[in-house]
């Protein structure tokens, strides 16, 4: 009981801990920025790949459908004039795929390139990938999130077909067939794209185990903030007294960017939990490849504790390390 109660508490201070971290990072500020660029080029990439994919893989109805099931799951249970919104953009979708498809794959790469800086500065690190290796990692993470879209509607349209069926069988596991599609699948898109981020984005090499922990708590995290906003915008938010016809909008716009900084908190939770690794690493031989490795990468931390600690010796000899 006693360790379980040290764990809790550890937890909570570690929670903590990111939360004080993120205000003094600017937190707020920096889902701000990133929140422009999900909005102005992730959305309708987003938009243009299911586009296409009701060109050459499926109808125009099985996309739409797709996409409202998508925001259905990814939104808080909102306003029904958002979805309109949205889906009158999507009857457009053509457009913006014809018009847009290589300027908004370069564009895209916006999105990914404002989280590196986020993290940057969250695991103090000064120095940058160069250019091309940038766009390279930048391109790679659009690609690997057009891949999950695509499997996602691999999966939605694989349960259609089974439920479509005569088996008796697939009949009876309907209702659990229904409750994965709803809520589980897309917390798996969730979980994978938070741990790809925090693993691949970072210029600081995150651990497996850290990149996993900190995914969960932020998908955890990102779903119950979800349910309690959209519960406030149904019960008390009063956004069409201030917003008027543009409510539906600015609600959605909200969501992002407290989904931004729910992404970034979740950095903040990796950037510690890290640290709680590399703590042990700054004793005996440990310190001189932990130094080595922030020099590396040009990360700014205080080296005053492990400077003063009479274990920290070169090579085991006991001399000090200068």
């Amino acid at each position: 009981m006693r360790h379980l109660k040290k764990e809790r508490i550890k937890r909570l201070l570690l929670f903590w801990e990111a939360l004080r971290k993120f205000y003094s990072d600017h937190g707020f500020f920096l889902s701000a920025g990133i929140t422009f660029n999900l909005l102005i080029c992730l959305i309708p990439f987003v938009l243009m790949l299911l586009g296409l994919l009701g060109t050459y893989l499926y109808s125009s109805r099985e996309v739409s459908t797709h996409i409202h099931r998508y925001f259905e799951s990814a939104v808080p249970p909102l306003d029904p004039k958002i979805m309109n919104s949205v889906l009158r953009i999507i009857r457009h979708r053509r457009i913006v795929g014809i018009l847009g498809f290589g300027g908004l794959l370069w564009t895209s790469t916006w999105v990914f390139s404002s989280l590196r800086t986020a993290f940057n500065m969250i695991f103090q690190i000064k120095k940058d990938w160069g250019i091309l290796k940038g766009k390279a990692i930048d391109i790679l993470m659009i690609f690997l999130a057009g891949l999950f879209l695509l499997m996602s509607m691999v999966f939605t349209s694989g349960i259609a077909l089974l439920q479509a069926s005569d088996v008796p069988f697939l009949r009876s596991v309907g209702p659990l067939l229904q409750w994965v599609l709803k809520y589980l699948m897309p917390f798996f898109f969730t979980f994978s794209m938070c741990f790809l981020i925090f693993k691949i984005i970072p210029l600081k090499r995150i651990g497996f185990k850290t990149a996993l922990q900190a995914a969960l708590f932020t998908s955890l995290l990102w779903e119950v903030a979800k349910q309690l906003f959209g519960w406030y915008v149904l019960h008390l938010g009063r956004f069409s007294m201030i917003y008027g016809s543009l409510s539906a909008m600015a609600i959605f716009f909200l969501w992002v960017y407290y989904s931004s900084a729910i992404l970034l908190l979740g950095g903040e939770i990796a950037f510690f939990l890290e640290k709680r690794k590399v703590g042990p690493m700054m004793a005996g031989n440990g310190c001189v490849q932990a130094g080595k490795e922030e020099e590396r990468l040009g990360v700014t931390s205080d080296r005053s504790n492990c400077e003063k600690n009479e274990d920290c010796v070169h090579g085991g000899s006991g001399e000090r390390q200068p």
